[in-house]
């Protein structure tokens, strides 16, 4: 008996090695042009962020749901085993015998459980870890980034000799109408949704905890990149160009740099007093984004 209930507590020893992710998954190459020095930088702050995202350590969480389990089953064994071994008339034996057997399968639930949670976990660190890179323009395999299209210059001036003396003036034809200048939108990111906190100056929610501008208001996502606001009805795009002549009130009213502040501001009132915040907080559904395969 005591041989049965070693070698048990040696399984349970070995599933509780399991390494789990703490890093990245994903490949994440710099920009051209980009230095080795400031490409580490940026690596280390957006695991920073990634992991700030998935909460507690997975690895606690993961021994954790091995020591529940463990114990449950070696309880509930220890209880079956008394009963099935008072009915042959050796109950401690079968006590004995129950609790081994509820450890062992206690400790291989616990063990499915938590390698479960590591996947989920790797796949929500991943997430996070790719949309902080990509935000400082590094190169993401699979994913393609666009530049905004610089507007053609002028056509140069036109020279018009004056007219000789004692006739008629020419007749001036029109200018020739300005050209359209077409403002690729970002694409979409698989991430999952951000918290908004609803800042009273700006008349809007604001998403905080990210390092991007992210506005919803009017029934509509507003994102901010490369100078320029774009609008969606998701969290995570697709994205649609916004003239200046379409921003929503707070975007006439306040700068970028107004809205980071206010958006801080509210977010340390946020983060200090979680229990007895008195604003609004608004977290969107997940929204997966699929991506179309090539056809050959």
């Amino acid at each position: 008996m005591k041989r049965r209930i070693s070698s048990l507590l040696v399984l349970l020893a070995l599933g509780g090695c399991v390494t789990v992710p703490t890093g990245p998954s994903v490949k994440v190459l710099p920009t051209k042009g980009k230095s080795f020095e400031t490409f580490m930088k940026e690596d280390e702050t957006c695991r920073q962020w990634a992991n700030s995202q998935i909460g507690s350590s997975v690895q606690e969480t993961y021994d954790k749901n091995m020591a529940t389990s463990a114990v449950v089953g070696t309880a509930v064994g220890t209880g079956v085993g008394a009963v099935l071994g008072s009915a042959s008339g050796n109950t401690g034996a079968g006590a004995a015998i129950g609790a081994a057997t509820g450890l062992l399968f206690g400790a291989s639930a616990g063990s499915g459980s938590a390698q479960v949670y590591g996947a989920q976990t790797q796949r929500q660190y991943d997430n996070a870890y790719v949309q902080c890179m990509y935000t400082y323009n590094n190169q993401i395999p699979g994913m393609r980034q666009t530049v905004a299209a610089r507007p053609a210059p002028p056509p140069p001036a036109r020279i018009v000799p004056p007219p000789p003396p004692e006739t008629a003036p020419p007749v001036m034809a029109p200018p020739p109408p300005p050209e359209r200048v077409v403002v690729p939108a970002p694409e979409e990111y698989e991430a999952e949704p951000p918290e908004f906190v609803y800042s009273p100056r700006l008349d809007s929610y604001v998403a905080v905890g990210v390092p991007y501008e992210l506005v919803y208001t009017g029934n509509d996502y507003y994102y901010y990149s490369g100078g320029n606001w774009y609008r969606g009805a998701y969290y995570n795009g697709p994205w649609s160009y916004v003239p200046r002549a379409a921003y929503p009130p707070v975007f006439v009213r306040y700068e970028v740099v107004n809205i980071r502040h206010y958006r801080d501001v509210e977010y340390r009132r946020y983060v200090r007093d979680r229990g007895h915040y008195d604003g609004r907080v608004y977290r969107p559904q997940y929204r997966r984004v699929a991506r179309h395969r090539p056809v050959y």
